[in-house]
């Protein structure tokens, strides 16, 4: 991004992110407060999108690793997924309650780097949900923190380094704390019992990545990750690995990458108006009569917002199923004046949609509207993304040591670690290999290459 000039710094218009992947006032936020939801993970998923149009890659699974959760959500063919079946406080016992609001659709799992790691009453060693938080936080953080985390793990393992913390690290006082809670109970060594804190996590995060991917009929050979927060570039080659994605994407200041996204998003309003009908019998002027008032009352809220008519674009939804089923699939559709063509085409495009979520379409069979939906974007300037002006070289002039790491299946090797901000464009390193910035760590596994694009963006193979 092009950097904001300080004395112009606080002159613009202030928005606020959303769940449905857009921005939208304070004044408004107060009046459907609801609309926060999960705002803050949304907005990365809705900059990985748009990183991945500008890379050109369209199928997307965009993943986030913060302090006390792990996020990710699939984007299909560019397109991010938008439902208003999200439920909060779901869980694998609890139904949880559905807010029916738009929200992007996502998967959230209490596994991040503040995760602590514990014996269950069976004697099996869990991570997660429980966190340490900032205060106290892991050990390693020095304000009194007692249980081990998974940031502590990563630090006997190699995989972060003492040197990266603005506190000095008692390795000491860690490797206590994995010792008397994990390693004791299960008679390993301090490090074993490390990486198997390590291993427990990636495989909760694993089982997430594959509740929004292959459990939805997806195959993950066919996505790219984008992988941010402070812990998705530690995390995302080994996961990409076993998931079968052939590319990470780590993007530049990864871990504030969802305000990246907060800055790319447009202004967003959902209008969404219950419409039962069978499509083959719907009234064509009372149809289009209902997507007007929609469209009015979109414009006129948005003229309360200082947005012009000119900088307001529709998109047009309709929830459909067939007759007697009780679940819908969201169908884009014509933007247009409805005729009977018109309606020819929604139908193919219901079976179509239909047939990609459920493997199956019933052509012939009775079709019904329940809602409809428009939703208008109020289109805002964007911050440009700059290319790198350093460009080639050699990584060795981006080395800051060789310390040794502590891979699953590989056991310890001497690795190679580079400073980010060091590397020039399109300079390749090949794992085993750590590329460290202030806030992040990316890990390259053996087998693995990473690439530094013209963007500044870390571009992992992944081997498979």
């Amino acid at each position: 991004m092009k950097p904001l000039q300080r004395d112009r710094i606080g002159e613009g218009k202030k928005y606020i992110m959303q769940s449905n992947g857009g921005t939208t006032t304070f004044a408004q936020s107060k009046v459907t407060p609801i609309n926060m939801v999960e705002s803050g993970p949304v907005a990365g998923v809705f900059g990985a999108a748009v990183l991945g149009q500008m890379l050109g890659e369209k199928n997307i699974i965009a993943f986030d690793i913060g302090g006390t959760t792990a996020k990710c959500s699939l984007i299909d063919r560019g397109e991010v997924k938008v439902t208003t079946e999200y439920k909060i406080e779901k869980t694998d016992r609890t139904a949880g309650y559905p807010i029916k609001v738009p929200v992007v659709d996502i998967v959230e799992i209490g596994n991040g780097g503040g995760s602590i790691a514990w014996i269950d009453d069976a004697g099996s060693l869990k991570v997660g949900p429980q966190s340490a938080g900032a205060l106290p936080g892991p050990v390693a953080y020095g304000r009194g923190g007692t249980e081990p985390t998974t940031t502590d793990a990563s630090l006997i393992t190699g995989r972060l380094s003492a040197k990266n913390f603005d506190n000095e690290v008692d390795l000491v006082e860690v490797s206590r704390a994995i010792n008397e809670k994990v390693a004791k109970h299960f008679n390993l060594s301090v490090e074993e019992a490390a990486l198997g804190i390590i291993r427990i996590a990636n495989s909760n995060m694993l089982n997430a990545l594959k509740l929004i991917s292959v459990r939805k009929g997806y195959d993950p050979r066919e996505f790219t990750m984008v992988a941010f927060g402070g812990g998705g570039p530690m995390h995302a080659a080994a996961l990409a690995r076993e998931l079968g994605v052939k590319k990470v994407i780590v993007p530049v200041a990864a871990s504030v990458f969802s305000a990246w996204g907060m800055l790319m998003t447009d202004l967003r309003h959902d209008y969404i108006q219950t419409y039962i009908r069978r499509v083959n019998d719907v009234d064509l002027n009372e149809i289009n009569q209902e997507w007007q008032k929609m469209e009015e009352q979109a414009l006129a809220q948005y003229q309360t917002e200082d947005i012009a008519p000119d900088k307001v674009v529709f998109s047009r939804f309709v929830d459909m199923r067939y007759l007697g089923q009780e679940h819908t699939v969201k169908v884009p559709v014509p933007n247009m004046v409805w005729d009977q063509a018109a309606v020819q085409e929604v139908i193919r495009r219901f079976h179509e949609v239909h047939e990609h979520y459920y493997t199956f379409k019933l052509e012939g069979a009775p079709t019904e509207i329940v809602n409809l939906h428009l939703v208008a974007f109020g289109t805002v300037k964007k911050p440009e993304m700059y290319k790198m002006e350093n460009i080639g070289g050699s990584a060795e002039e981006a080395l800051l040591e060789t310390r040794p790491v502590l891979y699953e299946g590989e056991g310890w090797i001497d690795t190679k670690v580079y400073a980010r901000e060091k590397l020039a464009a399109e300079v390749t390193v090949e794992g085993p290999a750590i590329v460290e910035e202030p806030s992040a760590s990316t890990v390259i596994y053996p087998g693995q290459s990473v690439t530094v694009d013209i963007y500044g963006n870390l571009i992992i193979r992944t081997g498979v």
